[in-house]
């Protein structure tokens, strides 16, 4: 009988990325009091808000602009928790089982 290993990082790979560290960065920011986001999550954190629709762009001193109506400039940090107040008010929206 021949045995096949699946990669756990295909769910990564089609775009669950930040959905998959989302709970990870938030207990890390309650539990060290520290709000500090690597640059891979902030970069899953763009990849999650232009699915939405939210355009990002980098600016030259670290921060972002946020586009839209009310166009912003956020911090690495803040930009994160954008991407996880969508997917909260996205989890809260959906039916229970």
């Amino acid at each position: 009988m021949r045995t096949t290993n699946v990669s756990t990082r295909t769910r990564e790979a089609s775009g669950r990325g930040f959905e998959t560290i989302a709970d990870t960065i938030m207990y890390r920011w309650s539990a060290e009091r520290d709000v500090w986001v690597s640059d891979a999550e902030v970069e899953e954190a763009r990849s999650y808000l232009a699915r939405l629709g939210v355009a990002t762009s980098p600016m030259p001193d670290g921060s972002y602009t946020i586009d839209g109506e009310t166009a912003s400039t956020l911090g690495a940090a803040r930009l994160v928790l954008l991407g996880l107040r969508h997917l909260h008010a996205q989890r809260r929206s959906r039916p229970r089982c």
